[in-house]
């Protein structure tokens, strides 16, 4: 019986949540159009300053009895990387891949700001975290933030949205007050380490991050600022490095190689960045496949790129991963030069063909003599 009891999926049963995901999930979805007459998708949905107020404060209680570091168990899961602002994608996502508390999902921060729904993605994910708390897991990234999301949209979207400068400003620091609550890491079924955005040079044991002090904005540096900001090296790079975004560090390799083992992790799973290579596929492999980087915004800024999520699963202590890719309709395939992997190729070439001209040559010499 008691085995049973653990197979049903745990549900907060309340009336002002409920009514607000209702909302949200039964709103009609408007079309829009750009200046280049580019469509536009968007939920039509209009969600109070009350609403918000309740929901902040119930979040924040929420996020702040869990642990920093959150401990998920050996169980199939689908994580989600950065969503920035993209309802009708996350409703997507949501649909493909079955919704809570079908699913459990873990979703690794940036839901705000760069795109244009910011309040309803926010809005949905802290319902559906508040009715399936042990289905749905929310970490920090580094846009859930004051000062980050003053200059990349979530603000003037607080502000435009309910007409007045109070009501918008008000709302907005609700949002950051519960942002400011959020955990930052997880771990998955004791083998999979997640975070926005990696690693921390401050960081000897994963259990330091419950040591961290909520509620806090992201500080300027220190262990939370790298668990948000930190990005790989590039291939070739080793150890730690300067991150040019002029904020927290690089880590190569041989960093990520003492990490997992240092803490029996099979893989470093994050998000915080799209680059070319991601584009076709919506995450990259590096490090051996020890580490995954992942974006979920589609068609992120107009790049054109696919997005993606994916799927693990734990069997035989081993963990599993599925990648479930979004197309992008007006993707265009990279040239093999724009790929890392293909410019590492050529680049290999080139060495070997040098190290066989010299041989000839050598040969040639020694022939001649």
């Amino acid at each position: 019986m008691a085995s049973m009891m653990e197979k049903i999926p745990k549900i907060n049963h309340d009336d002002e949540i409920f009514a607000l995901l209702y909302k949200i999930l039964s709103s009609q979805v408007q079309t829009l159009y750009e200046e280049d007459m580019e469509k536009i998708y968007q939920l039509n949905v209009d969600i109070s300053p009350l609403e918000i107020s309740k929901l902040t404060e119930k979040m924040k209680k929420v996020f702040l009895e869990q642990p920093c570091l959150l401990v998920i168990g050996a169980e199939p899961i689908t994580v989600v990387a950065d969503m920035h602002g993209q309802s009708i994608h996350l409703l997507r996502i949501l649909m493909t891949c079955d919704a809570p508390p079908t699913q459990k999902f873990l979703f690794l921060g940036d839901y705000v700001d760069r795109g244009s729904q910011s309040v309803a993605v926010i809005c949905l994910l802290f319902c559906l975290k508040h009715r399936y708390p042990n289905h749905v897991y929310l970490l920090r990234g580094n846009h859930e933030d004051v000062n980050t999301t003053l200059n990349y949209g979530f603000y003037d979207e607080c502000l435009d949205q309910w007409k007045s400068e109070e009501i918008g400003e008000t709302v907005w620091k609700m949002f950051i007050e519960t942002f400011n609550c959020m955990p930052l890491a997880a771990v998955i079924g004791s083998k999979v380490f997640c975070s926005h955005g990696g690693l921390s040079p401050n960081m000897e044991s994963i259990e330091e991050i419950n040591v961290i002090d909520r509620p806090s904005v992201v500080p300027p540096y220190g262990l939370a600022c790298d668990l948000l900001w930190s990005d790989p090296a590039q291939p070739e790079r080793n150890g730690w490095g300067l991150s040019h975004r002029g904020i927290s560090f690089t880590y190569g390799k041989t960093v990520v190689d003492e990490f997992c083992a240092k803490n029996e992790i099979s893989l470093v799973l994050r998000g915080h960045q799209l680059f070319k290579e991601m584009y076709p596929q919506g995450c990259v492999l590096r490090f051996g496949g020890r580490l995954i980087s992942l974006f979920s915004a589609l068609n992120y800024e107009g790049h054109r790129n696919n997005s993606s999520v994916l799927k693990l699963d734990f069997v035989g202590g081993k963990v599993k991963v599925k990648q479930v890719v979004y197309r992008c309709r007006h993707y265009v395939p990279l040239k093999p030069q724009e790929i890392l992997a293909c410019r590492d190729m050529k680049q290999a070439k080139s060495q070997e063909k040098r190290r066989g001209s010299r041989m000839d040559s050598v040969m040639g010499k020694i022939k001649g003599d």
